[in-house]
């Protein structure tokens, strides 16, 4: 399966007549593309704001995260199961709109689903520190504001949310799909029965990509894997070009992995320029991170047993989404593998550090010997102090005179961009 993802990179944004792209400017159509989302009764209004880097403005309640996207090959579908119909992705060509990114904002007074500790929910500041931390801080930004509709319920809302996000990243990347691209980028591996000539020799190399925590009820409606969500799935093996071309998308909450960062997977992109160097990258097992233990054990036990006797694997990586059940989850195929002779690596966000104490710092939930070769992508609840902005987007009512326009001081966990549980991240560990 051969992939070719075509970049045009985005260097400025603005509304115009007409969408386009020229000369590196991304000109969106504000009135056709509320249109188009309105086309969805869940909501009764769209509302749609830009916001660019240095720009000192301050996104709230920031849900997802899309980079723009569209198929260019002839007969593929964008985002199938959403925007288009149920087909295969990951091989063709697509069109990438660097440096732009769809931003959803949860429109809602009050937010029933994944609601933050945070009353500003989580945040995208385009200027001063948090900006400096945060991938989102350097994106030309379309944030996507829809007001339910009297009689949407709140998981409703959440699902028409995302299936917006997804048919605005596709309808934007359209308009790149005849330009000269800045960049392209190839992504391609055989089938897995066959190994190429000369790599016989190399580690079989597996990565086990855990995409949903069953810790949150799945929203009914809301697109995950192939437009479906997905909480009773078993372990799945998939080409690693499905997860790269909008086959997989962040479920909500989005617990430090937006599907901006998916479709940008910086393991599977490192996996695939080791290929054929020191490992043999043979494919992704996606999984999910079942609420209790009988459950936990099987969808391990599970995933170790198709890592070893179908994929074949020598090695394997390993990440989780959340924590507690998620790192359990992850811990234990682990050592499952590692016990049918698998070496492993996880790389893991410390959800349960403690930081009220710096003798204790990074933690983990699990004490397993077989499990030594641990990532750490830092701590979540540092704090950041954040100078005052002069413009809001987001959050029905809210005001740059409000308090959240002012300096706040946020967890960098609540600062949308700044960690992820697949490792891309702005920030990095110093000791001192």
């Amino acid at each position: 399966m051969r992939l070719e993802l075509n970049t045009v990179i985005i260097r400025d944004i603005q509304f115009a007549d007409k969408t386009m792209v020229s000369n590196g400017v991304l000109h969106v159509n504000r009135s056709e593309l509320e249109g188009l989302l309105l086309e969805d009764p869940r909501f009764s209004r769209v509302d749609i704001e830009l916001a660019r880097p240095g720009e000192k403005c301050r996104i709230l309640q920031v849900g997802d995260v899309i980079e723009p996207r569209a198929k260019t090959s002839p007969g593929d579908q964008d985002f199938p199961g959403v925007v288009g119909g149920q087909v295969p992705v990951g091989r063709g060509s697509t069109c990438v709109l660097g440096g732009a990114a769809v931003v959803l904002s949860d429109y809602r007074e009050k937010r029933e689903v994944g609601k933050s500790t945070d009353p500003s929910g989580e945040i995208i500041d385009m200027s001063g520190p948090g900006a400096e931390a945060s991938i989102y801080g350097k994106t030309y930004n379309i944030v996507l504001l829809p007001t339910p509709s009297d009689g949407t319920n709140p998981q409703e809302y959440q699902a028409a949310l995302k299936i917006a996000g997804l048919r605005t990243a596709a309808y934007l990347a359209k308009a790149g799909t005849g330009i000269t691209p800045d960049a392209t980028e190839v992504f391609e591996l055989p089938p897995l029965t066959e190994v190429k000539a000369g790599f016989e020799r190399l580690p079989r190399v597996v990565y086990i990509f855990q995409i949903l925590s069953l810790q949150f009820d799945a929203i009914p409606g809301e697109p995950v894997l192939y437009g479906r969500n997905v909480p009773g799935i078993v372990p799945a093996l998939i080409h690693p070009n499905e997860v790269l071309d909008g086959a997989l998308t962040s479920p909500s909450p989005t617990l430090n992995l937006q599907t901006y960062q998916i479709q940008n997977q910086p393991i599977i992109k490192e996996l695939y320029k080791r290929h054929g160097k020191d490992l043999c990258f043979t494919g992704v097992i996606v999984t999910t991170a079942p609420n209790n233990m009988t459950e936990i054990e099987r969808v391990s036990n599970m995933t170790a047993t198709l890592a070893k006797y179908t994929v074949g694997a020598d090695g394997a990586v390993l990440t989780k989404t959340g924590g507690g059940a998620p790192e359990l989850t992850m811990a234990m195929t682990a050592q499952l593998c590692e016990r049918l002779g698998i070496k492993t690596a996880i790389a893991m966000l410390h959800m349960a550090a403690d930081v009220s104490d710096p003798r204790y710092g990074a933690t983990t939930i699990f004490s397993m010997p077989e499990v030594d070769a641990i990532v750490s992508m830092g701590v979540p609840f540092m704090r950041l102090t954040l100078p005052p902005v002069e413009r809001i987007i987001g959050r029905a009512g809210a005001s740059a005179e409000g308090p959240v326009s002012g300096e706040i001081v946020r967890a960098i966990n609540n600062i949308r961009g700044t960690l992820c549980q697949l490792g891309s991240s702005r920030l990095k560990a110093v000791r001192y």
